[in-house]
Parts: structure tokens; sequence; C-alpha cells
């Protein structure tokens, strides 16, 4: 039996229901569509509206060796979720149960095991082993009493909006366009741990940040940011100047993610924060010595100042 159907008989439904299936990762403005979509439509219909995601991405259990990113941790997408008002979020494991079966079989599943009436998928959506849309599916589904629901693709200015367009963003260090696909700033949780000590030998020490999960980290630069300091500290926000990269005036290195929180002092080390990212300043550069970087690091904490103005 599948993670899927153990956690569908599981919710004990006293009505059909209508679902939608995906990882939904980083809960983007095409994800609320269709989320609102389905709780909209199930609401009309009488019917129980279940949200599933998957823990983790499918390509990951297809090709173990493809590397993957996430947008949001599993956390913050149930959260993202929930918070449209869905009736049930699922968390459920892309297993090899549900690997092997086919579009047909799939439909075929949820009927038995939440009374599918609806079925409502994103643009371009393809289901089964052999990758069946939702039009080739329409007929087949309508024989067993199912609906398909297509919901259309949202845009933004810079296009159609995808995951994938927000990782390719990000992975251009372009983190405004990236917000405006999301609808909120990216972020990242991650726990504070111990670095090099080298922004503190400069004046600038920082909290080095290490991501949780495998969340993905925008190109190397420095960032006007935005840290969320967890309430066992002080249950604050404050601005803070974040470089991404290797420290190439200094031989270079592991890629590190290091704030520098402007106006605090304090011991953050093994505390739990969110970074987030509000507009990137800079790429990384190598200067040469010490003091040429120092001098361009006030530059960055002084504009850092400028760009968050009233944004905290």
């Amino acid at each position: 039996m599948s993670d899927l159907v153990k956690k569908l008989s599981g919710l004990k439904l006293d009505r059909p229901a209508a679902v939608t299936v995906g990882t939904f990762d980083g809960v983007h403005i095409g994800h609320l569509r269709l989320l609102r979509s389905l709780k909209a439509e199930a609401a009309q219909a009488g019917l129980a509206s279940i949200a599933i995601t998957f823990k983790g991405q499918p390509r990951a259990v297809i090709d173990p060796s493809a590397p993957v990113t996430y947008l949001a941790t599993l956390e913050q997408r149930t959260r993202l979720i929930a918070e449209t008002g869905v009736d049930s979020v699922l968390q459920v494991r892309f297993d090899d149960a549900l690997r092997r079966l086919s579009a047909a079989e799939f439909l075929a599943m949820l009927k038995r095991a939440a009374n599918m009436r609806l079925l409502v998928t994103g643009p371009g959506a393809r289901l089964g082993h052999d990758r069946m849309d939702a039009e080739s599916l329409t007929p087949l589904a309508g024989q067993r009493g199912i609906r398909i629901l297509q919901v259309e693709a949202e845009r933004h200015a810079s296009g159609v909006v995808s995951s994938s367009a927000i990782r390719r963003s990000l992975a251009a260090g372009d983190v405004r366009t990236a917000a405006g696909m999301l609808g909120r700033r990216y972020r990242i949780d991650g726990k504070v741990v111990p670095g090099d000590r080298r922004g503190r030998e400069l004046g600038f020490p920082t909290a080095n940040i290490k991501p949780a999960g495998n969340l993905a980290v925008p190109a190397d630069g420095i960032y006007a940011t935005v840290i969320n300091i967890g309430a066992s500290v002080c249950s604050d926000r404050r601005m803070a100047a974040t470089s991404i990269g290797v420290r190439p005036t200094f031989g270079g290195g592991a890629r590190m993610i290091e704030a520098y929180i402007l106006d605090f002092e304090g011991d953050l080390y093994g505390h739990d924060v969110e970074l987030e990212f509000v507009e990137r300043l800079r790429g990384e550069v190598k200067f040469d010595g010490v003091e040429p970087l120092i001098i361009q690091m006030n530059r960055d904490v002084s504009e850092t100042r400028e760009v968050l103005s009233g944004a905290v």
C-alpha cells in the first residue's frame, strides 16, 4: 500500500473529495491560484478539498543522481497551503508504489481511497508513468465519474510563473523577480553555525547560516536582506548585509551564507534564523587586499540601510 493511500484512508472522509496533487515547490502565485480554485470548486459542489504535497521531488526518486533543490521547506509548504483554507493538507512520500502507476491506475486509486469526484491540475500537468496530460485523461476520468479541471497558468511580467522559472531567477541573483513570482520575498531558513571568524577580524562579525534541507541559494554576491531572529534570542527582525560566495579575496573556500546584522550584538550560534532576500547589491568580487574590501563592505552596509529603509 502506498503512503498516499494510507494518508487518504486516515482522513475518514464523510463526503466525496476534490483533490490536487503535486510538490508545490515554493507555493508560488500559480500554486495559490490552483489551490483557491480547488477550494472554491469543492465548496460549490459540496466536496472535501484535499491538497496532497509530495515530501520530495518525484524526479529525486526517478533519478536519484539528479540534483534537486527546493524553494521552501516541507513545513513552509504545508503551512502556506493550509493558509489557503483547503480542508486537508497531506504530506506524502512519492514512493515506488506511486511511481509504477499509470495515469488510469492513479485515478482509480484516488477514486477508491477518497471517493474523488474532482481532480484539479496545473498547466502542463502529466500523470502516471505514461505521462498523460489532462486533455487526454478527461474522457477516461469521465467514465469513472471524475471531472478534471485544469487551471490556467499564472503570468508575471517576466513570463509564465513556475518553480523552475523562480529557481532560474535565484540562480541569476534576481531576487526581486523571484519575489514577484512567489508573492513574497524568497526566504532561507537555517541554523547559525561557526565560521572562520574572518568577518569579526574585519570589524563585520557575521552569522554563518547553514540552510535547512536542500533549499536553493541565490547567486553569489552581496544582498540587502532582513533576518528574522528567533524568540529565544530577541524575537526581532533586523537589517542584514548578506554575502553569498567563496571569499575570493582570501583565496576562496566552501560556499557560505554570511549575514552581517546591522545594529546587533549577541551570540546566535546554534539558533534558527530566517533570511529574507530583498535586493542584490552587487556580485562577489576579488579585492586587492583587505583595505579595499573593508571600504566596499562599509558601502554595502550603507546601501543596505538605504534599500531596507521602511522595509523591516
